[in-house]
């Protein structure tokens, strides 16, 4: 009966099930399965939902049926979770990457919608995706030769993102002319922001949040890797 509580991936390591090792790995294997689960499960009804109110907004644009819209997506959301989680928990780190690819997109959108263009914010995926992919490089075993070349596509990858949505930003902005105000007025300073300053601000700052990204992807994978 024991052995049945042995998870799948740490089979190489469980050499005594009495050990503090074996105890703290337990322990990371369930929180990582609640937090994957909460990733997987969340996707479907917030994409359903966010498009029942598309359709809502595109064709019938009365408030008063509006949240039956989104209700309607929410549940039908919830009915592919009952259906399709539980399998996609259970085979979380065996998923296409595509699959992944995908979820990890829609949670950036989401996010840059929510804070209205800012991606500043869009950094905290990073740390999502470096630790989802740390536990899959661990649960499939990848050979340390195969863990440097993973880490930098997954890095690359979020970074490639971030390069997305700071373009949109910056053309957002810069095709703006309140941008400068608005900029001034946000953070309280004396002086007038003027179209170069937006140019600087803009470049500069994407050039780091993008560097920033590959840095937080590649340190999360790094880390839950040790942390083993």
């Amino acid at each position: 009966m024991e052995n049945e509580c042995i998870p799948t991936g740490f089979k190489p390591y469980l050499t005594n099930t009495a050990s503090p090792r074996y105890t703290k790995q337990l322990s990371m294997k369930r929180s990582e399965k609640i937090i994957t689960g909460f990733i997987l499960g969340g996707a479907f009804p917030l994409l359903l939902g966010l498009l029942s109110l598309l359709l809502w907004f595109s064709f019938d644009k009365n408030e008063s049926r509006a949240f039956f819209y989104v209700l309607s997506g929410f549940l039908l959301g919830f009915i592919v979770d009952i259906v399709f989680l539980k399998k996609w928990i259970d085979r979380r780190y065996e998923l296409p990457v595509w699959f992944i690819a995908g979820i990890y997109l829609f949670y950036n959108i989401c996010i840059y919608g929510m804070f209205m263009g800012f991606p500043v914010f869009n950094v905290a995926m990073g740390v999502v995706a470096g630790y989802y992919y740390g536990n899959r490089m661990y649960y499939n075993n990848t050979l340390d030769k195969e863990q440097h070349k993973l880490i930098q596509q997954v890095s690359l990858f979020t970074g490639l993102v971030m390069v997305v949505f700071c373009m949109a930003s910056g053309i957002i902005a810069l095709g703006s002319n309140s941008v400068g105000s608005e900029v001034r007025s946000m953070l309280g300073l004396g002086f007038e922001i003027t179209r170069p300053m937006l140019w600087g601000i803009t470049i500069i700052g994407g050039i780091f949040l993008v560097w920033l990204q590959v840095m937080v992807t590649r340190i999360t994978m790094k880390m839950v890797l040790k942390s083993y």
